[in-house]
């Protein structure tokens, strides 16, 4: 992988997980009323299913950051 190629993908990867860890913020804010609202769903449950897309959006993010990471550690050692 060129050095171009793996400063895009950092940031790339890097931005994804930003724009997930806003969504899961938002979605544990105000996941379980919105779906509560949109789909007549009981509350409790509506709740629960916000609160399970704000930790599936958590990790998702944590995994694209620990990648973006991981590529700046990859760089380091190839320069040995």
């Amino acid at each position: 992988m060129t050095a171009a190629s793996r400063s895009a993908l950092k940031s790339l990867l890097r931005g994804v997980a930003w724009l997930l860890f806003a969504v899961a913020g938002l979605t544990f804010w105000v996941g379980g009323t919105a779906i509560s609202a949109f789909t007549k769903a009981d509350r409790i449950l509506a709740e629960m299913l916000g609160i399970a897309i704000a930790l599936a959006s958590l990790v998702l993010g944590l995994v694209a950051k620990n990648t973006a990471d991981d590529l700046d550690e990859g760089e380091d050692s190839s320069v040995r």
